[in-house]
């Protein structure tokens, strides 16, 4: 078939042309943001790309798949209206071309979901069983975002964003997963929901889709959760520190971690090392351990797997490492997810001066939803560095976050902190920092969910500078 994507260089959407290349489509597709790496993928995939939207791109295709952050009044999208053409969301498509014929595994929650589905893909490909798997981020085992296997499973980033403008529905209702990990369940995307309710009642709807000889594994430490599971039918576990199905512990061993998983079916504990570390990694493990249990996967293939695993771009990821300097990015923009990534860095380096750097990016952290939970997510940092947010003339007045209020009430807390207009003016301050006292030891923690002005490179590139 030839294929039309409007929108192609999303992740997700990027991600389905190189599937859809991969199994001998013709691929096109426009974007009005052409950057890398993913303009680079798709040119290695065959994809013809277009920069910008104009109705001469679309042609005469056999599909057009039109990303969600298209709206009407888009000219590829009227045109494609107007002309009858047949058209589908990224999600309908997924299914229609990947998941119809296979048992699907959806990954699905507030938190946790990309490191989570990379997991369970790389344990289920060490036990032999050939998955396939679509995730939003590069599984670093993989250097990949997806993979085509031959095996039955295909494990998929549930994600709980609507689908497109003619399709309100969250993607993962178009899945129809026969198993399902649920991590976590906050509020979050007040662009498209109201409250937590809102989220609840499509997590319930999800649940409705598992069959009841399917499996739903779920974290007990959510509340919101919990309610969600009374409306499960399938064969459901729990897990957490306490009270539940599975229970797992953590001891250090060197610079690694070891997670102790107790509970149904384990006549000794799963002992597993892991280099990743937090709470919410832990999680994670848990989490996919227990459905590769479920699926009948022998512990010592998790164990072997876990221990084998590098994790995902961008969560969590060392940039630098020198003997005073450790320098980490991650995807966190969640206050739940802030709080909980310099926790664990704390935790890590509870000798070392820990610096957060934040950009509020996303449509909800540009909000004021979490004004106020935001002010104490900080709480592990010793100093904060801020960037003011971008397109905030995008978001209605009366939503719009105050930046400056949240800063000021960090510096009650009685730590420095500081918005600045972008990326190069906190690395300029960062390095002045640093040759203030270039042997103190020091860990950067560097947030956000988008490119950041270039500042992952440009911050490397500065300290590489100083210690040579």
């Amino acid at each position: 078939m030839h294929i039309h994507m409007i929108g192609v260089c999303g992740v997700g959407m990027g991600t389905l042309a190189g599937m859809l290349a991969a199994v001998g489509n013709s691929i096109s597709g426009s974007d009005s943001a052409m950057y890398p790496p993913m303009d680079q993928k798709l040119a290695g995939w065959g994809v013809t790309i277009y920069d910008g939207y104009d109705a001469e791109n679309v042609g005469h295709p056999d599909l057009v798949i039109i990303g969600n952050a298209m709206s009407r009044g888009n000219p590829e999208v009227e045109y494609v209206l107007d002309h009858r053409i047949a058209y589908m969301s990224m999600a309908q498509a997924l299914y229609r071309f990947f998941l119809k014929d296979k048992e699907v595994v959806a990954v699905s929650g507030t938190h946790g979901k990309t490191t989570t589905t990379a997991l369970l893909a790389w344990i289920l490909d060490r036990a032999g069983l050939d998955p396939s798997f679509f995730v939003g981020g590069v599984a670093e085992n993989y250097d990949a975002n997806f993979r085509l296997g031959e095996g039955k499973y295909f494990v998929i980033e549930g994600d709980e964003y609507d689908s497109a403008f003619f399709e309100k529905i969250p993607k993962f209702i178009m899945y129809r997963p026969q198993h399902c990990i649920l991590t976590s369940l906050e509020f979050d995307h007040a662009d498209i929901f109201h409250d937590i309710e809102e989220l609840e009642l499509w997590f319930s709807r999800l649940l409705r889709l598992v069959p009841s000889n399917g499996t739903v594994v779920y974290s007990s430490i959510y509340p919101h959760l919990k309610r969600v599971m009374e409306n499960c039918y399938s064969h459901s576990y729990s897990f957490g520190t306490t009270g539940s199905d599975y229970i797992y512990t953590i001891t250090k061993n060197g610079k690694n971690e070891i997670i102790e998983l107790r509970g149904r079916g384990l006549d000794t504990p799963l002992r597993m090392s892991t280099s990743l570390f937090g709470d919410f990694n832990y999680q994670n493990i848990a989490a996919a351990a227990i459905m590769a249990l479920r699926l009948g996967v022998p512990g010592k293939v998790i164990v072997e797997a876990v221990a084998t695993f590098k994790g995902v771009r961008r969560r969590q990821r060392l940039l630098y490492q020198s003997e005073y300097l450790h320098i980490y990015e991650d995807f966190a923009h969640h206050p739940t997810a802030i709080s909980q990534m310099l926790t664990a860095a704390a935790s890590r380096y509870p000798d070392a001066e820990l610096v957060a750097v934040y950009e509020p990016r996303s449509a909800t952290s540009r909000r004021n939803t979490f004004q106020e939970s935001l002010c104490d997510a900080f709480e592990s940092a010793r100093s904060v560095y801020i960037r003011q947010p971008a397109m905030l003339e995008k978001i209605p007045g009366a939503e719009r976050i105050d930046m400056n209020v949240v800063v000021a009430r960090i510096k009650d807390s009685g730590k420095p902190a500081v918005l600045l207009p972008d990326g190069d003016a906190i690395v300029n301050d960062l390095v002045s920092l640093i040759k203030d006292d270039p042997r103190k030891a020091r860990v950067i923690v560097i947030m956000s969910n988008g490119g950041f002005d270039g500042i992952f490179k440009a911050i490397v590139s500065a300290v590489e500078d100083i210690y040579g």
